[in-house]
Formats: structure tokens, sequence, C-alpha cells
């Protein structure tokens, strides 16, 4: 950057220049083409053209300067001393007068205040508004507030909002609480920051400990807002756009203290319960998740009763949820998928509750919906996992007599019913008459072709299998990693290294990888037969194949062997832990060991005694190479200390709290549920009572399970 030239000499030097850069800009700005060489200069030419560089060098030492540190500092000092003295309308316009200032230096860039400062002007207005009935004396405070509550919400900070627009509940104007949201959202748009890459974490911190509840308290308030315009479809709306999930707990909290009519809270609170419902609902796969993760004896009930309430929302008064597609209208806002039927029916099934699933299939005969085939197909895969070959025969057949025409994978879902059950024969059956049934491969000729393999191979028919290989390579469906791994494991169970080896041969002729279940499955068979070195072969075998091994891959081997819950299988990993920590390049991470912690939590066939031996070993290995413990690792660890039989093992999981405080680790629900359920069945009351105590001091508000544990012990000092 140019300076301002003071200096006599330097300006000298400037009069002795300007011709030649004259000369160059001119050959430099015109077209080639149009170039007919530069003119000469004239004598008058030389002082114009140099007063005008000079002008334009000078004017770089008196640009206007950015707002000065000491102006802020007044600014703010203004701020700061009319929160102190509770003076809520000279802070507010202090802090406008602050931020226009400063937004004079940078349009684009949106000025924050000093943290502290614009937390307790927060606190001044929410105290304002909560306990005076008129808390701004005209229409340019009112507006002062409602400019600052937009953006502490934007930064984060979104409770001065929430209150502002209680404030308009309470005066019944719903208008201004949606266009006050509405501002919030273009707000947040235009300011929103530059995306920029984030750690990776783990599924377990993926939690809410950075969540501003405020935004809840907003959404809520936006909720009640279309509830008083008696409008579900707005409240739909912003309910689905916001993506956030208000907890039953701060509902409750919040709608039980706003001050308006009963009719309207009671429909506020029937609004946010349909909304959860119809927001899952639109959500096809985060439903037959949820709903797959009912799929228990002991959670029955509470499937049940999400059946229940769907039923209500489709049939009941004002329905809102439709039975299909083709039902959906202006207030039927969104339906349900043949999907979360489906997963409806197999979790009915897998709980022990078929009274349920015929019901459902009732239900929806009498709404008209006639189930297609991958619903048929996915009973059949209920009845295949539960071994139940006969009702699966069954199913098949009346499928059959409905005049449902099976796919590629209703003949893969029979065929591994009937090889699951032991009835080979009548698998291979099935195989022929797909074979007959679909001459030119379909789509899922492969899934078809690979399930034989495994059914061939786990009935110890290994020609019949080498055979259909054999025809797989010559004719297709064309083998993939899957058919050969499903060969591996059976050379593995019957210690056939000469079959693994001329399966490995293969895979490299056709061009294969391995994967991680490939790893495994032969380092678990090299350490079967007693090979010391199955790592190092590994190794090899990985590098033939042009596999690189990093920490990555190496950890997800790791995983999958303690998935397999076996003796063999722990040694196995434990030894290539042993290999990443003696290479710099890799070092293993918190995952690997946690995976490791994971799965020795999990292995009931391990004795107490080893089961704590290992993970010692496990602890101090992280502590050697200062891997930093995050919170699936203390949950593990918490969980350990609470399940052993130690009578001080308590002491050991506060231990771990108190370091997660000191090393700034998020305490989520889970932390504090598995620390005070661990506590309740050891029927320590006293120390209970202390971290729930500590809990609530940290600023954590529970879920509804972790609350009624806190309830749980609160009871037992009445």
């Amino acid at each position: 950057m140019l300076k301002h030239a003071s200096n006599p000499n330097t300006l000298n030097l400037l009069d002795a220049v300007v011709v030649r850069l004259v000369y160059r800009a001119r050959n430099f700005s015109r077209p080639a083409a149009n170039s007919t060489g530069p003119r000469d200069l004239t004598p008058g030419d030389v002082p114009n053209i140099h007063s005008r560089i000079r002008e334009q060098i000078m004017a770089q030492a008196h640009t206007k300067p950015r707002t000065s540190v000491k102006a802020h500092n007044q600014w703010l000092s203004q701020v700061q001393r009319a929160v102190e003295a509770k003076d809520l309308s000279r802070a507010l316009s202090s802090w406008v007068n602050l931020c226009q200032a400063m937004s004079n230096d940078d349009a684009d860039k949106p000025y924050r205040m000093h943290l502290p400062t614009e937390q307790k002007l927060g606190q001044l207005l929410m105290l304002r508004l909560q306990h005076n009935n008129s808390p701004f004396s005209n229409a340019n405070i009112e507006e002062n507030a409602q400019k600052f509550a937009l953006q502490t919400a934007v930064h984060g900070m979104a409770d001065p909002l929430a209150a502002v627009m209680c404030r308009h509940l309470q005066n019944a104007d719903s208008q201004k609480v949606l266009d006050l949201y509405q501002r919030f959202l273009q707000e947040l748009e235009r300011h929103e920051p530059t995306a920029k890459e984030e750690p990776v974490l783990l599924d377990e911190e993926a939690s809410d400990s950075d969540f501003d509840p405020g935004r809840v308290s907003v959404l809520i308030a936006v909720v009640v807002a279309h509830a008083m315009n008696d409008s579900f479809k707005g409240a739909f709306d912003a309910y689905m756009a916001a993506n956030i999930r208000i907890r039953n707990y701060r509902k409750q909290k919040i709608l039980n203290h706003l001050k308006v009519s009963s009719a309207i809270r009671d429909r506020a609170h029937i609004y946010v319960d349909r909304l959860e419902l119809a927001v899952l609902v639109a959500r096809p796969h985060s439903l037959s998740k949820h709903v797959m993760n009912l799929s228990y004896p002991r959670s029955a009930p509470l499937l049940e009763r999400l059946y229940n309430d769907i039923l209500e929302g489709i049939d009941g008064v004002d329905p809102y949820l439709a039975a299909n597609e083709a039902d959906l209208s202006d207030t039927r806002l969104v339906a349900m998928t043949d999907a979360c039927w489906t997963a409806f029916q197999t979790a009915f099934i897998k709980s022990e509750r078929t009274d349920l699933a015929v019901k459902m299939w009732d239900d929806l005969a009498r709404r008209g919906i006639r189930p297609g085939v991958s619903m048929w197909t996915a009973l059949l895969d209920t009845y295949a996992d539960l071994r139940d070959s006969k009702q699966a025969m069954k199913t098949w057949n009346l499928m059959l007599q409905q005049d449902i025409v099976p796919d590629g994978l209703s003949y893969r879902a029979i065929i591994a019913a009937l090889f699951d059950d032991n009835k080979a024969e009548q698998a291979m059956q099935r195989f022929r008459e797909y074979q007959q049934i679909f001459k030119s491969q379909d789509s899922a000729a492969l899934a078809v072709y690979n399930t034989i393999l495994r059914g061939l191979l786990r009935t110890n028919q290994i020609k019949e299998a080498a055979m259909l290989l054999g025809t797989m390579l010559g004719r297709g469906p064309a083998p993939d990693i899957v058919s050969y791994n499903t060969f591996l494991g059976y050379y593995r169970r019957q210690s056939d290294f000469h079959g693994i080896s001329s399966i490995v041969t293969r895979m490299a002729d056709a061009g294969i990888t391995g994967d991680v279940v490939t790893f495994s499955t032969i380092l678990v068979a090299l350490l079967e037969v007693g090979r010391k070195d199955a790592p190092d072969i590994i190794l090899g075998i990985m590098a033939k194949q042009g596999v690189r091994p990093n920490v990555a891959t190496y950890t997800a081997i790791i995983a999958d062997l303690m998935k397999q819950q076996t003796e063999k299988s722990l040694d196995a990993a434990i030894q290539l832990l042993d290999k990443m920590e003696q290479s710099p390049e890799t070092k293993p991470n918190e995952v690997t060991y946690t995976s490791i912690l994971s799965g020795i939590n999990k292995a009931s066939w391990l004795t107490r005694p080893r089961r704590e031996e290992i993970k010692s070993d496990i602890v101090s290995r992280m502590r050697r190479f200062n891997i930093a413990f995050r919170v699936p690792t203390y949950h593990i660890l918490m969980q350990s200390a609470l399940d052993s039989p130690n009578p001080d093992g308590y002491l050991e999981a506060l231990a771990l709290l108190q370091e997660m405080e000191s090393q700034s680790v998020p305490r989520v629900n889970n932390t504090w549920y598995i620390l005070l359920l661990g506590l309740i069945r050891r029927e320590l009351w006293d120390v209970g009572l202390e971290v729930v105590t500590r809990m609530y001091r940290s600023g954590h508000q529970p879920t509804a399970s972790l609350a009624s544990l806190v309830e749980q012990i609160r009871r037992k000092h009445i």
C-alpha cells in the first residue's frame, strides 16, 4: 500500500517518473488492435497529470479512519453505566448508537457488543418485561428493545426475544409475534456465518450441549401465536423450517408460565404434540428408525401408543395426517408411507405383538390401502430373522393368493427364511423357481445369489457353493466382496488356510479389494491357529491389494473384531492395537480405544476380573499417549465403575464427573442419567441428591426420563 509522501526527495522523484508512468498506462489501457502509439506529451500535459497522480497518492494518507478503540469504549461505557443504573431506556438508546457507530466501519459485518454487557442488558430487559405491565414508555423504546432482542437471538442468546414475544402474546397480539419471527429469520439469513469444517463427533457427542434453549422458547411463542389464529398449517410450516425438537418437559414449563387464556394454552399444548408427530411422519426414515428402536417386548406399550396416536391423527377430530399420499389435502399435511407402515408391521412382530400386526393390516384395509410387494417382503424378512420358516411359507402362500407377484427381493427373503430354518432343499427349490422366472437377471440377482451362497456354506455344502460361484463368474451376476467374504468366513470356521488363500487369489484376479470384514476374518483365522505374526501377515495382504493401512482402517477392523464377541477376536483387536501403537503414522485415536472399551463393556462372556483388567490396560494406554477422553469414553468408564462389585465404585464415577468438568467436556443428559441410575441401584440416596444439586447448578435441564430419576431420589428425602 502507498503511504503519504511527505519527503521532498520523494516528491522530486515523482516529478521525474510521471512521464514514464503515463506512457506505460496508455499502452496497457488501450486495446492492442487500436493502438497507434503514445501521443507525445506537450509541456502543458505534465503539470496536470502530475497533479492528478500526486493527489491520488496523497489521498491514501487521508482515508476515513476506523472508529477508534477509545470511541468504542466510550459508547460501551455509556451502555454499562445505564445497565448498572437499571435504566433500560438509556441502555437501549446507547446500544443503538454504539451499533450505528461501529457499523460505519464495516456495514457487512454485524457488530456484537461485549458479551457480559450484552447478557446483563438482556437480563435487564427480561426483568422489565416480566414485572412491569407497561415496560416501554414509547414506541421508540419498544423498537430498540426488539432490535436488541433480535440481534442477541442471532448471536445465539434468544431468551430476550422469547420474552418480548411472550409480552406480545400476553397482549393477545399474535401478529406482532409472527412479524418479529419473520424479522428474526431474515436476520439469521443475512448474518449467517461462512460455512466452515466442523470436527467429526462421535454419535453420543452430537448432543444439545451447545443448543440455545431460548430458540425453543421462541418457537413455542410462534406456535402459540398460530394457535391464537387457529392456524395449524402455519404452525406446521414454522415448525418444519425451524428443525428444532420441543421436548415435553420444556413445553410444559414454558406454556404453564405463559400468561394467555386457558383455551389458547390448551390449544397450544395440542398443537405442539401434533407438530412433534407430524414432523416425525414427514421424515419417514426417522420415523422408521424410531419405530424399530421400540421393537422389543418391553417397549411394546410405547410402540402401541405411537401407532394409536398416528391413527388418531388420521381419523380423529381435526385430522392432520393422511394414511397415504393420495389423501393429502389442505388440512391433512403429511402422509404415512409404505416404509413407515412396514416398520410398524416388523416392530409389532419383533415385540411379540402379532395381534397388533394383524390389526394394522385390518386398519389399512378399512382405509382402502392394499399392501404392496415391499410390505409382504418385509414380513418375510421378519420371519426369516425369527427363523420361523413355517410362518414365512404361510405368508408366501397368502401373498400369492392375494395376486401379489413376488419380486427378486421376495425370493431372497423366503430363501433366507428356509435356509435359516435348516430347510435347504425347499430353499433350493425356490431358487430354481426364481431362475426360471427371472431368466434375465434383475436388480436383486446378486442379493439372491449371495443368500444362496450363505445358505449352502452354512449347511456345509461347499461343492455346491463352489459350483455356484463358478456359474456367477461365468454367466453372472459377478461376485462382489460379500460373496468372497462369505467363503472366507466358511474357510475360517474350517481352519482351511488353503481355501482362504484361494479366495484371496480369486479376489485379486477379479480386481476386488478386501474390506474390513475381509481382513478381520483372516486375522482371526491366523490367530486361531497360533500365528503370532498374524498382524504382519494381514499388513502384507493389504499391501498386495494396494490398501495402505491408516488409523481409520485399523480402527474399523478393530471395531469389527469387537462386534464378534469372542476371545480370539478380542485377542486380535489387542494385537492390532499393539501394532498401531508401534508406528508413529498409525497412532490410535480416541475412537480406536473407545471401540475396545465399548466392546468389553458388552462382553457378558468375559469374567469381571478379566474385563476390569482389559479396561485398566486400555485406560492406562490412553493416559500414556495423552489421548483426550471424550463423552463416550467417560460414559463407558462411569457405567463400568457403577456396575462393579466394589462398594467404592461410585467414587470412581464421581471422580470421572469431576474430570469432565475440569477438562470442559460437555456433561450431556446421558452423563447425568448413567450416574443417577447407578446411584439409585446402589441406594446411595444422599449422594444422588448431591449430584442432582450439582446438575442443576451446572445449568442442565433434564429430559423427562432423567427428571423421573430426580423425582425418585427426592422422594427418598421427603
